[in-house]
């Protein structure tokens, strides 16, 4: 049953690279740009009912904003459908999209087409360096404004005065929810061991692979250390930053951890098979793309009868509601935790940086000029009980995280990034959010 759930589970493979570090490299895509426009002012049974405008907030001139995406699947659509009837209607705005990207050459091709159509704004999702900075180049030859949503700051152009920020998830926040997920998990008191697929983790730490993925096995790697009293051989960071697999020494006969990295989750499933075979572990996670293992993973409960419990970076989406709803050979859900990032508020943030600066105010989004970066932090979800609650985020007008009223609230002038950073720290509190919302 299990291997059916993850032939379904695996068609939308989530990465998160909305949390990649700046050196990042997304998989590789069609680099052919789409220049479909959408009308922002069209109204949808999914609109917010208008809005009290604040006082000195202009929004009589309608923009028209290209959306350089490295993303496709179900996450994307509920993030364009965002963008389009709740974000568009609220700011003005018209989206033009890419499709998936996946480099500087394809980002930069996407742009001219956007500035032959006469944008005047660009998100920008492609996350390595050279795409930024080359990105945030061409925008400032143009005049045109440049906003980007990764998870490390890029000096080179931070200064430019058309790059109005960068927003994406928290690596820290995302180490944060793995650990705290780790420590519920591990606080039976019984010994547990973990393979731990953790992805562009190498170098995260110095703007060289993913730093979501290296602050999620440094998470990991501490939990089991504070619950279990263990002394490693190397520093942790030392361990995530490892080019080869391996076992971890943990100095315990009893817990074992098994570190992957590497950006090919099926280069992964094949090589941490006969890990799992051993009987060792009990718990398997991946920083991104967790369905691309629970094939293996039954094949593995079928043959051995011992559950081994998932944990993945997922969105809020279908593939991650099937986890938690169907059952493994063992009876134990196929996905027992996850940690989510949230892709429309991303994009939101993003479009209330274009909104400051559209309305002459780009100021209040730097910090002594420089842009800066936001934060997006994670949410842990253990079980499926708190996932159904979770997962109506994003479903209507009033249950997005940031409404059309508080993009307004946002947008006026008088909010800084400072502001925006506080709003995101309010809002980190997941079952805070779900009792604002109405869904505890």
């Amino acid at each position: 049953m299990k291997k059916i759930i993850a032939l379904l589970l695996a068609v939308v493979m989530v990465l998160g690279l909305v949390a990649c570090s700046g050196n990042s490299t997304p998989a590789p895509a069609d680099n052919n740009a789409s220049t479909e426009a959408n009308n922002a002012n069209t109204n949808t049974e999914a609109n917010a009912e208008p809005v009290a405008v604040p006082e000195g907030l202009d929004l009589s001139v309608h923009h028209k904003v290209g959306v350089a995406t490295v993303h496709e699947g179900e996450a994307w659509e509920i993030a364009r459908n965002y963008l389009e009837t709740i974000v568009g209607p609220t700011f003005n705005m018209e989206f033009i999209y890419s499709e998936k990207l996946s480099d500087a050459n394809g980002l930069i091709a996407f742009m001219e087409q956007c500035y032959a159509a006469g944008c005047d704004g660009i998100v920008n999702l492609v996350t390595s360096n050279d795409a930024i900075a080359q990105g945030a180049h061409k925008a400032e030859e143009w005049g045109i404004w440049f906003a980007t949503q990764n998870s490390a700051w890029v000096e080179e152009v931070a200064g430019l005065e058309h790059n109005v920020g960068q927003c994406g998830a928290s690596p820290e926040s995302v180490g944060e929810a793995y650990k705290a997920a780790f420590k519920e998990i591990l606080s039976d008191g019984q010994p547990h061991s973990v393979v731990l697929f953790e992805g562009a983790a190498v170098g995260g730490d110095k703007g060289q692979g993913a730093a979501s993925h290296f602050y999620s096995a440094v998470g990991v790697l501490e939990a089991f250390q504070e619950t279990y009293g263990l002394t490693y051989d190397k520093p942790i960071a030392d361990l995530v930053n490892q080019q080869d697999p391996g076992e971890v020494n943990t100095g315990n006969s009893d817990v074992h951890i098994y570190l992957y990295p590497g950006r090919n989750p099926g280069d992964a499933v094949t090589a941490l098979l006969p890990v799992l075979q051993t009987g060792n572990y009990d718990i398997f996670a991946a920083v991104f793309s967790f369905a691309a293992f629970t094939n293996a993973i039954a094949d593995v409960e079928q043959s051995t009868g011992k559950d081994i419990k998932v944990i993945g970076t997922a969105q809020i989406e279908q593939q991650t509601k099937t986890g938690f709803e169907t059952t493994d050979p063992t009876g134990d859900t196929v996905l027992n935790g996850a940690i989510l990032n949230d892709l429309p508020l991303a994009c939101a943030i993003n479009c209330i940086e274009l909104m400051h600066a559209y309305n002459g105010d780009v100021a209040s989004m730097k910090d002594n000029g420089q842009a800066i970066l936001l934060g997006v932090r994670s949410y842990a979800v253990l079980g499926a009980d708190t996932y159904a609650k979770a997962e109506k985020l994003n479903t209507a007008p009033e249950l997005y995280i940031l409404t059309a009223e508080d993009l307004l609230a946002l947008a006026q002038p008088g909010v800084t990034w400072q502001d925006l950073e506080a709003k995101l720290a309010e809002i980190a509190d997941l079952d805070a959010l779900l009792a604002a919302k109405g869904l505890n």
